[in-house]
């Protein structure tokens, strides 16, 4: 059973570090339910940690989190610690799963308007958006691939998730986070587009210089 105190704790954490506070807590219990991980010294290390988040497309460092989850609210403690590696292990985890994945308690309202809209959020898959475009703005360059797929999302799942919003204001109280984050997903697609959008204006002016030296060295011939 999950304690009121407990869940408090949670949701003050995700409130108070919204989108990266909650990506970094799902995925240090992902590793923490990993099958494959030795958790000999604990449920997660930071190098997992940091792993499984740059595999995901999260670059930012989570030091900062972890510290405020252990030092601040009490929800992980510290178990192993060396010069090349450091262990923490949830003292609740499973009270601190049910309080991530309650969908803020959406899987216990009976109203089926509520229950269809997080089922239409999950299918469309927000962190696979995010992550994608996480992961394609720091590249140096994008392929005619990273624009196609980015035009078909944009079309498709990023349309449908803003449509979502408008639903999800109704009940607001529900899906706070999941409003944050599609919000935070929109802010990386206008950045993106914006940096094609640049890129495509700079080489349309590259091939009108070129274009015009053609012109000038063919007037020039003319008249020679």
């Amino acid at each position: 059973m999950l304690s009121s105190g407990l869940k408090e704790k949670v949701f003050s954490f995700l409130q108070k570090y919204g989108d990266k506070g909650f990506i970094v807590l799902k995925t240090a219990l992902s590793i923490a339910k990993d099958p494959n991980i030795d958790h000999k010294l604990g449920d997660f290390s930071f190098k997992h940690l940091v792993l499984k988040l740059n595999s995901m497309g999260f670059s930012y460092n989570p030091v900062n989190l972890i510290r405020i989850l252990e030092k601040e609210f009490g929800l992980i403690e510290k178990t192993y610690s060396s010069s090349n590696q450091t262990w923490w292990r949830f003292k609740d985890i499973d009270a601190v799963e049910e309080a991530v994945y309650s969908e803020n308690d959406v899987e216990k309202v009976e109203d089926p308007k509520i229950r269809l809209i997080a089922v239409k959020y999950r299918s469309l898959e927000p962190a696979e958006i995010y992550a994608f475009l996480q992961k394609t703005l720091i590249k140096p360059s994008l392929t005619p691939a990273d624009k196609a797929k980015f035009r078909s999302m944009v079309f498709n799942e990023i349309d449908q998730l803003v449509k979502l919003v408008d639903e999800m204001y109704n009940y607001e109280e529900f899906f706070e986070y999941e409003i944050s984050f599609i919000k935070e997903i929109f802010k990386l697609a206008e950045k993106l587009s914006r940096r094609i959008e640049n890129e495509h204006l700079r080489g349309f002016r590259g091939r009108q210089t070129i274009s015009q030296e053609d012109i000038l060295r063919d007037d020039h011939r003319g008249h020679s």
